[in-house]
């Protein structure tokens, strides 16, 4: 079989929705080069009633991609390992339960437990006020929730795909749309791939501008990680040029930002705003390893497409959410207002498409976290990490 085979889940525009189904290898003949199962469920009951999930098994690796969550990654294993973070949101939360100005913009929290989750369109940092212009064209003060709503919006069309090859792909499209009256109109069109019996997933991720007027754009990629990966004396491996806390808490512990400790009940997050260098092609990449540096998680990127990083730091008590998070953006994680007075905000045209390509992968041996040390060792080329030690102007509000 040389022809891509393709099947529509959902189409709000033509009506069409699929709420179980269930591909796999063997009932299509395409098992030469191993099994693999692509299943489309509906969940049922609590918070969790009504979401779609899409469980992807290419015989290695396996991944849930949420299509009412903005198309989010929720866990994942490989090679026995677990692939996320355990949140005290434990379930999947129907967006439909979620206010996001609850307690003063932080609503969005009630459901944050995925291991990749988008934060934008229009906004993708702390909660606060900023201002726009109104239906009549006045200066209006809005509240900006955290991390935007893209999380939060279901996608009107999914589409998985299997393109034969050797080995065979596996494609699940999704397309979310950030609209409404009066305000920007963002798509986003949403594509993950990944080979059968490979340990990396793919994403690229397409934002357009389908209003007439220029708006401002935002991205973020929350990548989260608990155990295995994360345990006492864990490091995070990246080519880092410079890094700074992003406030007095963070700078606390600066010396130390890029290893990790076990469990702290009550641990007060902190976090570190950094400038990762990138290789010829300008890519680069950021690996969480394990203590015994046998076992590592890897996202990649394109830094002209994702210029800005954020390392999240949770290490608290079990129950509380043991995890950290590394974060490529377009910008800092900060208020709008003061990225658009950096010169972070970006701004789409009309019908203007912006592209982004990021990976996530596993490093499942000492061989493997070894080959990806060398690559950032080779991005650096000798280099040292400047480390300032309190927070900086041209990142952290509280440095100004």
């Amino acid at each position: 079989m040389s022809k891509k085979l393709s099947w529509v889940l959902t189409d709000t525009a033509k009506r069409v929705y699929v709420e179980n189904c269930t591909l796999g290898a063997a009932a299509l003949g395409m098992d030469k080069d191993g099994a693999w199962t692509i299943t489309k469920s509906r969940l049922r009951g609590g918070l969790s009633d009504g979401v779609d999930i899409i469980e992807v098994n290419n015989g290695q690796l396996s991944f849930t991609i949420v299509p009412t969550r903005g198309m989010g990654l929720w866990r994942g294993s490989c090679g026995g390992h677990a692939i996320g973070w355990n949140s005290p949101a434990q379930d999947l939360v129907n967006p439909a339960f979620i206010n996001t100005l609850e307690q003063g913009g932080l609503g969005w929290l009630k459901g944050f437990n995925e291991c990749i989750v988008r934060c934008g369109l229009n906004s993708n940092g702390a909660p606060g006020m900023d201002t726009v212009l109104d239906n009549n064209g006045n200066p209006s003060e809005v509240m900006l929730t955290l991390h935007g709503n893209i999380a939060n919006i279901p996608a009107k069309y999914v589409e998985v795909e299997v393109i034969p090859g050797t080995p065979t792909e596996l494609v699940i499209t999704g397309v979310v749309e950030e609209s409404r009256c009066f305000c920007p109109q963002y798509r986003m069109v949403c594509r993950y791939s990944t080979f059968v019996g490979s340990n990396k997933v793919s994403i690229r991720d397409e934002v357009s501008n389908f209003a007439d007027c220029p708006t401002e754009f935002q991205m973020l990629y929350h990548c989260n990680f608990g155990e295995p990966f994360l345990e006492e004396g864990a490091k995070i491996v990246l080519p880092a040029a410079e890094v700074a806390p992003r406030d007095p808490r963070a700078a606390e512990d600066i010396d130390t930002w890029d290893s990790y400790r076990g469990y702290v009940p009550g641990y007060v997050e902190q976090g570190y705003y950094l400038d990762v260098a990138a290789d010829a092609q300008g890519r680069t990449l950021s690996m969480l390893k394990n203590r015994a540096s046998t076992l590592g998680v890897v996202i990649r990127w394109d830094k002209a497409q994702l210029p800005s990083f954020c390392q999240w730091k949770h290490t608290t008590g079990a129950s509380e959410g043991y995890v950290t998070g590394m974060e490529p953006s377009i910008n800092m994680p900060n208020l709008k207002s003061f990225e658009r007075q950096k010169g972070r905000v970006l701004t789409l045209q009309p019908g203007q498409t912006y592209a982004i390509d990021l990976a996530m992968e596993i490093a499942g041996d000492a061989k493997a976290v070894a080959a990806v040390e060398a690559e950032v060792a080779a991005i650096m080329a000798g280099r040292k990490t400047t480390v300032q030690q309190q927070p900086v102007a041209k990142w952290s509000p509280c440095a100004n």
